[in-house]
């Protein structure tokens, strides 16, 4: 397995959380305002490293919504991620997340495009249904290199590991799951963004998000 593969394989975020164990939480869920400074309840002062995270999902248009929450976030080894849901939601059942990951040093090894492709195939490996992935070319704002797609599972099944808030692992009925996914590199790093959503099954002719509708998507709140 390469470099890139061995990464992906244990990213986590969407159809792919179920790879990586959250055992532990390094923050317990809370409501986030985001860039903010605060000791009231309730109000989370993200590290820096999700605060770097979130300035470049902001420049690309992903920052979610001041309702939502943090809902987990951690760092491996030179991978940083952080998911935010809606506050009533929680990790094992989530209607949409807005996703945000960071791979220090991995620019050197993968352009955006092949990074992309890669987290496409290992999507295909365990979607129950039909992959949807769509290429939707390259972007380049204020500096960074991108490409952007649209990348779903008509069938993906909703596996739950034990964690630190579940005390066993479960398995519930599959969810179609769709999603608009931005691979973002500078100099030296590589930047995964996405916000996605899950909904009742459905097929390749019926996904929620194409090439038609995905701006409107974006532009929910």
């Amino acid at each position: 397995m390469n470099k890139v593969a061995a990464i992906i394989c244990y990213a986590g975020c969407a159809g792919l959380a179920w790879l990586l164990p959250h055992t532990a939480y390094a923050t317990l869920p809370a409501l986030v305002t985001l860039g903010a400074q605060s000791d009231s309840p309730g109000v989370l002062v993200m590290s820096s490293d999700v605060k770097r995270l979130t300035t470049v999902s902001q420049t690309f248009g992903f920052l979610p919504p001041l309702s939502w929450k943090l809902a987990f976030n951690e760092r491996r080894g030179d991978m940083t991620m952080a998911e935010f849901i809606p506050a009533n939601e929680t990790l094992n059942n989530w209607s949409s997340m807005v996703c945000m990951q960071g791979f220090k040093g991995l620019a050197e090894d993968v352009d955006p495009e092949d990074f992309l492709d890669s987290m496409a195939n290992t999507y295909r490996e365990h979607c129950q249904g039909e992959v949807i992935y769509q290429q939707l070319g390259s972007l380049k704002i204020e500096g960074y290199e991108a490409v952007h797609g649209l990348l779903g599972c008509t069938s993906m099944p909703n596996i739950h590991n034990a964690s630190a808030v579940v005390s066993t692992s479960y398995i519930t009925s599959p969810q179609g799951e769709m999603g608009y996914f931005t691979v973002i590199s500078d100099d030296d790093d590589i930047y995964l963004v996405h916000k996605s959503i899950r909904t009742a099954v459905f097929t390749a002719t019926s996904a929620p998000i194409n090439q038609n509708n995905y701006r409107d998507f974006m532009a929910e709140p």
